[in-house]
């Protein structure tokens, strides 16, 4: 069997050295074949040599992760990537898995995981479409794309039909590899939790390694009967999860109470008070935990100034920001981006 190629592309030199030297590569077949600092190197490096594996950083200077990603499949279809990320950005790695992203690794906890597992993960992705894989046709890695997509919302906890679809993705990946799920469904989790912070998610931690369609139904299951506690109708309460969901797709996007709720057709008045009523925020502390959330990806992901960062998540005044971000994180922005850029 040849050796599986593969290219690491991060901006510290480091995390590279880190990879290199951290993951038993020979041990599984793989050879690293280069690395890049930047996306538009990783780029031109694929255009000259071919590889099965692409390990990316995701929020780096120039062109993203992303970005790479979607060039790099244009350019050849069945690379498989991984992506290279800190714990906060699991907004990227949800889009990442959407884009057909096979599993992603912490970077503040490469001495923490199960090396081998890891790989053993990765490389069963890697592996079921090369040529001579018996694997290709039980788990296509379409599958693993409809289950980020179906995961990626809220609505399929009040929606029968979302619910199905969801639940269809998941058990097509249960039925072949269970273990393919855990990125999607852990990445997927942090949306949930911003999307209703208030529910009791303490005795829901994490996804289980095995029968995840019935620890998803009874997520769904206790999601809706807190929802339905509330009072208000059927139609009232999805109609707050869609606007839920508005909101975490663009976190960095400081819409105004009065588009979502036309949006959502309820008039301004009624969508305030049955937004309060079912997820137990106001709208502007639930809209406020939003924007500081996509403050803190962007403090990590660019290098933009903070009042630029603070303009950008819907904040007039850096000083009100700065004191809100502190009082929330325990740190000022500048303080929590060079925490970050040091723990890369």
């Amino acid at each position: 069997m040849s050796l599986i190629q593969a290219l690491i592309v991060d901006d510290e030199s480091l995390v590279r050295k880190g990879m290199r030297l951290m993951f038993p590569w020979n041990k599984f077949g793989v050879e690293i074949a280069g690395e890049a600092a930047t996306g538009e190197k990783a780029m031109e490096f694929l255009r000259a040599h071919p590889i099965q594996l692409l390990m990316t950083d995701i929020t780096m200077p120039g062109m993203s992760g992303l970005e790479l990603v979607r060039q790099a499949q244009e350019l050849d279809p069945a690379i498989k990537v991984v992506i290279l990320t800190c714990h906060q950005d699991f907004d990227f790695i949800q889009e990442a898995l959407r884009m057909g992203a096979v599993d992603y690794i912490v970077k503040t906890q490469l001495e923490e995981i199960d090396l081998d597992l890891t790989m053993e993960r990765i490389l069963r992705a890697v592996r079921q479409d090369l040529p001579g894989s018996a694997l290709v046709k039980t788990k296509p890695a379409h599958a693993r794309k409809a289950a980020a997509e179906r995961a990626a919302g809220a609505l399929w906890v009040m929606d029968d039909g979302s619910f199905q679809a969801l639940a269809d993705a998941v058990a097509e990946l249960e039925g072949s590899d269970a273990a393919e799920l855990q990125p999607i469904l852990l990445a997927a989790m942090e949306r949930w939790r911003r999307s209703f912070p208030m529910f009791g998610w303490d005795k829901w931690s994490s996804p289980p390694g095995e029968e995840t369609a019935v620890w998803l139904q009874g997520l769904r299951a206790e999601l809706a009967a807190w929802l339905r506690s509330s009072a208000y109708s059927e139609d009232v309460i999805r109609s707050i999860v869609k606007a839920v969901d508005l909101i975490t797709e663009q976190p960095g996007v400081h819409m105004k109470q009065s588009e979502i709720s036309q949006l959502v057709n309820l008039s301004k008045s009624y969508f305030s008070t049955s937004f309060r009523g079912i997820t137990r925020l106001t709208f502007s502390h639930f809209l406020q935990a939003a924007s500081l959330h996509a403050a803190r990806e962007l403090l990590i992901a660019t290098n933009h100034p903070v009042y630029w960062i603070a303009e950008k998540c819907g904040f007039t005044d850096q000083r009100y920001f700065s004191k809100l971000f502190k009082e929330q994180t325990g740190l000022l922005p500048s303080e929590y981006r060079q925490r970050h850029a040091e723990r890369a």
